[in-house]
């Protein structure tokens, strides 16, 4: 019990790193506000393991693209506790119309496979609060 109490401490206090391994992240339009210049996307996370995790340290980037471009990013981070088997959502918003998207972890380490390394055109994302 001696050798478990640091780690539950650290877990606690925040300072074990996400297990992405873990956590599946998706991301859709939201259909049900329309705009002529916004596009709203609500971005979910799974909780597949055994391990609570803050929602402030899930942080995620969301990319709005056209023709296979990145032309926005957004980056974000969800609210309350995502508890073991749990779901958490929160909403992203874009300027200008999108039919693609595709979300990733912004704190993980880079994978094979995952960022290509392509920036937004607009920018970048500004932080919403």
């Amino acid at each position: 019990m001696d050798s478990l109490l640091p780690f539950l401490f650290a877990v606690a206090a925040g300072l074990m790193p996400v297990a992405w391994g873990e956590l599946a992240l998706s991301i859709e339009e939201d259909r049900s506000v329309s705009s002529d210049h916004v596009t709203l996307c609500r971005v979910r996370v799974v909780n597949h393991g055994r391990s609570g995790w803050p929602g402030r340290r899930i942080t995620f980037e969301a990319r709005a693209l056209r023709g296979g471009v990145v032309h926005e990013t957004r980056r974000g981070r969800f609210g309350l506790t995502l508890g073991p088997h749990e779901t958490l959502e929160t909403v992203v918003g874009f300027e200008g119309r999108y039919e693609r998207f595709e979300v990733a972890p912004a704190n993980a380490p880079e994978v094979s496979g995952g960022r290509s390394g392509r920036r937004s055109k607009r920018g970048g994302g500004r932080k919403r609060r």
